[in-house]
């Protein structure tokens, strides 16, 4: 087996890793490397190989190579801590299992036309149409008010509104300025 065209053992002729710290120290250069990372180039190649430290730091600590579908993940969420307690290795299902699992935040009409809330993160939204937000904020009287505001000036965007970008309302004066000649 290999981990991109490379054994443990070449691996650990490049880098050098103290488990109890999780640092990984360049065999080449010396120096400390910083980063979750590592890009190696052979002498007189134009290949450049890079090698997932948390990945490598498994291979040296249980010395033997992990399957493709192995995921190396951090017990303490921090993706530099590097330390042998921190890193744990699972299967890819098992990983990326919660990510689809996830619920969705869905969008509910109120007892106020135009105005929605967030499922999941309670956020008000007043809408022009179905996918069409005009405003978004965390408090409902203030969506309410904006809805209002919207609805008397005719469902027009004008450049007094506070939530039109600068182009926006330039471009209304502009047009109202035309009106006018």
């Amino acid at each position: 087996m290999d981990y991109k065209g490379y054994t443990i053992d070449q691996i650990k002729s490049l880098l050098d890793y103290d488990p109890d710290q999780g640092l990984f120290t360049s065999k080449i250069s010396g120096k400390e490397l910083v980063g979750r990372d590592f890009s190696y180039r052979e002498k007189n190649s134009k290949v450049v190989t890079k090698f997932w430290l948390a990945r490598v730091a498994m291979m040296f600590i249980i010395d033997d190579y992990l399957k493709e579908e192995d995921r190396v993940v951090y017990k303490d969420g921090d993706i530099y801590n590097l330390k042998s307690e921190n890193l744990s290795v699972v299967p890819y299902k098992e990983v990326y299992q919660n990510k689809t699992n996830n619920p969705t935040n869905y969008y509910l009409e109120t007892e106020h036309e135009h105005v929605y809330v967030g499922s999941l993160n309670k956020l008000f939204v007043v809408r022009r149409g179905p996918e069409q937000a005009i405003y978004r904020t965390y408090d409902k009287s203030e969506a309410v008010a904006v809805k209002d505001r919207w609805l008397e000036s005719g469902k027009m965007l004008h450049e007094n509104d506070q939530f039109v970008p600068k182009w926006y309302a330039k471009l209304l004066k502009e047009q109202q300025s035309e009106e006018k000649m």
